[in-house]
């Protein structure tokens, strides 16, 4: 399933991500993970589960984040946070005709939330509440 909207997050335990620009940000202490390295994705990201988090199945950080495997966040611009010290290897791919594009696989606890939507979707009347 696709979610489009601001405030839409997925958490699993491996992630990929593509962004046409990927910047390593800071260390944040996130209460029920521990620190986190985090990056700021921006110009046309997206962010796919491929390893679902291990049982219960069930978000730590946000109650109304995504955890099944196959869910994606598409965005204009993205927060990523990775329970982890070391950076991401980040590889540049042809991602569309004009464009190329950043892409990296997380392999430990991922947290990403959409931050800018696409100007082009309209807003939807009945969002989830984000707590």
């Amino acid at each position: 399933m696709k979610h489009v909207h601001e405030s839409c997050s997925i958490e699993c335990q491996g992630a990929k991500i593509i962004s046409r620009d990927i910047r390593r940000s800071a260390y944040i202490e996130i209460a029920p993970i521990g620190k986190c390295t985090t990056y700021k994705c921006r110009l046309n990201s997206e962010a796919l589960i491929v390893k679902e988090l291990p049982h219960p199945k069930k978000p730590f950080y946000r109650s109304n984040s995504q955890v099944d495997i196959g869910t994606q966040l598409e965005c204009e611009t993205l927060f990523l946070a990775v329970n982890s010290f070391k950076s991401l290897k980040i590889e540049i791919i042809n991602h569309s005709g004009r464009h190329k594009a950043q892409t990296t696989n997380t392999n430990s606890y991922t947290f990403a939330e959409i931050t800018k939507q696409i100007p082009n979707i309209p807003n939807v009347l009945t969002l989830p509440e984000v707590k």
